[in-house]
């Protein structure tokens, strides 16, 4: 919903009376595209070039508010405020680029009453360049509010890595630590095992001895069983060599013959009873 109404505008003569027309209290419909001439040939409007609008409002209020490049034409949109009193507005567009300023001819904008009251119509001036510049302003600020707070969150962010870092190595050391401790301790049951290998050794020395003791006295009953079967092998031979006939006496008699064995290892003597042989 957008009416555009097209004028050329030289930038050298005199006010061109009548050139626009608009209604009273409108807002976000109404376009001016000003073509700008220089003696009747047609301008070229730099790219880089700012477009500024001029108005004298009707109550002799001034608006100063921006406009855009639009192809080769200098679109100027009307605000509700331009329109806000009725009457004749005297306009002007103006370039301005790299400090330089050009401003065109006066034009004439006529600008028909609404039937809407006068009386709640609140006449001033406007200033949306200047407002525009405040808000470029306010752009900017937040922009640089933002841009600090991303620096402040990048920092934020350095000192939560570095925080990081060294509660890391705060863990490491701990680890470290804990591993020491746990070396400490297998070290210690190392030394303990260490000691009860000794112990058993001891014990088992002790035994050894024990053992190396029973050995000898074993040997010493081995030496005395051995002479003991010697002397027995010995009495064995005397048996073999010497046989002695012994009349035992008559069957009736209840005697006891008492006969010396005759050998130097005993001194036990034989009983035996009268009447019976016996061979010695």
């Amino acid at each position: 919903m957008e009416i555009i109404r097209h004028i050329k505008v030289d930038l050298y003569g005199d006010t061109q009376h009548f050139a626009v027309a608009a209604k009273q209290m409108d807002m976000g419909t109404r376009y001016i595209a000003v073509t700008l001439t220089r003696d009747g040939v047609v301008y070229e409007i730099p790219d880089n070039a700012e477009v500024i609008v001029n108005m004298t409002k009707p109550d002799k209020t001034h608006v100063h508010n921006d406009g855009e490049k639009s192809g080769n034409e200098a679109l100027i949109p009307l605000t509700r405020k331009m329109l806000q009193v009725h009457g004749t507005a005297f306009c002007e567009v103006q370039l301005y680029q790299n400090g330089a300023l050009l401003t065109s001819a006066t034009f004439e904008m006529e600008i028909f009453p609404s039937q809407r009251d006068e009386n709640e119509i609140v006449h001033s001036s406007e200033y949306t360049r200047l407002e525009n510049s405040i808000h470029a302003a306010r752009e900017a600020l937040q922009i640089a509010q933002d841009t600090q707070n991303e620096i402040e969150a990048a920092e934020a962010l350095r000192r939560a890595a570095e925080n990081a870092r060294e509660v890391a190595e705060k863990a490491r050391e701990i680890k470290e630590s804990r591993r020491e401790d746990s070396t400490a301790k297998i070290i210690e049951k190392c030394a303990e095992r260490i000691e009860e290998a000794i112990r058993q050794t001891e014990e088992c020395l002790q035994a050894t001895q024990e053992a190396q003791k029973i050995i000898v006295s074993q040997s010493g009953l081995d030496a005395i069983l051995a002479a003991v079967k010697d002397y027995y092998e010995r009495i064995r031979e005397l048996e073999t060599d010497i046989n002695i006939n012994v009349d035992g006496g008559t069957p009736t008699s209840t005697d006891l013959l008492l006969v010396k064995g005759g050998t130097p290892f005993t001194t036990d003597y034989d009983k035996y009873k009268a009447g019976t042989t016996h061979t010695i």
